[in-house]
C-alpha cells in the first residue's frame, strides 16, 4: 500500500513487497537455525549438570531425613526435559517455514487481491450490508493489534538478548527469539521464556547469575506486559483473561505452536462478528471484557451497565412464591 501511494506500480509494488517477505523469512530461518544447532549440541552437557545438581539435592533432602530417592525423580521423566522446550518449538515454526512455496504463492494472490477485495466491501458497506461495518473496523482493530504487538515483543526479545549477552548467558540470541515469539501467547509465554535461560545461568554461571537473569527477565516482562502495552492497547485487546486462556488452549491444540501464537487475533475477530448481530451480542459480552462491555452497551442498546446487574428481591413470603 506504501508503495502504491508512491505511484510505484502495482506488479512491482507486489514484487518488491514479497522480496522483502522472502528476504527475511531466509534471515529468520538462518538465525534460528544457527541458534538452534548450537543449542541442540549443548543440550547433553546441560542435562547432566542438571542430574548432578537434582542428585546433589536429593542427597540433601536425604541428610535431612526426606524419604526421597534418586530413583523417585527418574520415575518422573528426564530431569531436563524442559531444556527442549525451545528447541521443540522452534522446529515447528521450521517445519511451517518449509513450506515457504506455498505461502509465498498465497502471499502473492493475496496482494493481487486486495484491490479488488476493498472495492466489493465498498459495495457492501453502502448497500443493505452497512451492518458489516464493524467488522471492518475490527479489522483495523486487529491490525493495530498485531502491529503493537509485534513491537512490544521485538523490544521484549531484544531486552532479553541485550541483558542476558551482558550476563554472560550463553546463547543469548536464542533466548531472545525465544522471548519475541513467546511473548505473543498471553499470560504464560512471557513467563516460559524466562524458564530457560535462568536454568542456563544457574548451570553455568551459578545462583547469583540466575538470580539476576531471573530478576532481569521478569521485569522486563512486567514493563512490557503492565506498563506499556495496556497504553498502547487500550481498549483494542477487550478479552475476558478466562477466554483468552482457552482460546490459546483450542487453538493451540487445532494448529499446534502457530495457533498459540495467533490464539489473541482470532479470538478478537469471533468476538467482533458474534457482536455483530443482536441475537449473537450475548456470545460476544461472555468474550470480552467489562471495559469492551462498557464500551459497546450504549451502541447496542443495553441499558444496565456493564458489572452492575443486581439480583432480584427474594420473595417474603409464601404467597409471593405462590
Amino acid at each position: 500500500t506504501w508503495l502504491e501511494r508512491a505511484h510505484v506500480p502495482r506488479v512491482l509494488a507486489i514484487s518488491l513487497t514479497l522480496l522483502f517477505d522472502v528476504l527475511a523469512l531466509a534471515g529468520l530461518i538462518a538465525l534460528v537455525g544457527r541458534s538452534l544447532s548450537g543449542f541442540q549440541e549443548a543440550v547433553p552437557r546441560y542435562q547432566r549438570a542438571i542430574s548432578e545438581l537434582v542428585l546433589g539435592m536429593v542427597d540433601l533432602l536425604r541428610a535431612q531425613g526426606a524419604p526421597v530417592e534418586p530413583s523417585d525423580l527418574e520415575a518422573r521423566g528426564e530431569p531436563g526435559w524442559f531444556l527442549r522446550v525451545f528447541g521443540d518449538l522452534l522446529r515447528e515454526l521450521m517445519e511451517f517455514v518449509s513450506h515457504a512455496l506455498l505461502v509465498v504463492l498465497l502471499v502473492v494472490f493475496m496482494l493481487f487481491e486486495i484491490t479488488p477485495a476493498r472495492a466489493r466491501l465498498a459495495v457492501l458497506l453502502g448497500s443493505r450490508q452497512g451492518r458489516l461495518w464493524p467488522l471492518a473496523q475490527a479489522d483495523e482493530k486487529i491490525q493495530r493489534y498485531l502491529v503493537v504487538k509485534t513491537v512490544l515483543s521485538a523490544i521484549t526479545g531484544v531486552a532479553f538478548g541485550v541483558g542476558l549477552a551482558i550476563l554472560g548467558v550463553a546463547f543469548p540470541v536464542l533466548w531472545g527469539l525465544g522471548a519475541f515469539l513467546l511473548n505473543f501467547i498471553p499470560s504464560i509465554g512471557p513467563a516460559i521464556a524466562t524458564i530457560p535461560p535462568v536454568v542456563i545461568a544457574l548451570l553455568t554461571l551459578g545462583p547469583g547469575a540466575a538470580a539476576a537473569a531471573a530478576v532481569g527477565c521478569l521485569s522486563v516482562n512486567v514493563v512490557i506486559g503492565n506498563v506499556l502495552e495496556p497504553r498502547l492497547m487500550g481498549e483494542q485487546f477487550g478479552l475476558s483473561t478466562l477466554f483468552v486462556f482457552g482460546s490459546m488452549l483450542f487453538w493451540g491444540w487445532l494448529w499446534g505452536p502457530v495457533g498459540a501464537l495467533l490464539a489473541v487475533p482470532l479470538t478478537m475477530l469471533l468476538r467482533d462478528t458474534l457482536a455483530l448481530a443482536p441475537s449473537t451480542r450475548w456470545l460476544a459480552a461472555l468474550l470480552a471484557s467489562p471495559d469492551w462491555l462498557e464500551a459497546q452497551r450504549a451502541a447496542w442498546g443495553w441499558t444496565t451497565p456493564a458489572g452492575s446487574i443486581d439480583a432480584p428481591t427474594a420473595p417474603r413470603g409464601g404467597d409471593d412464591l405462590l
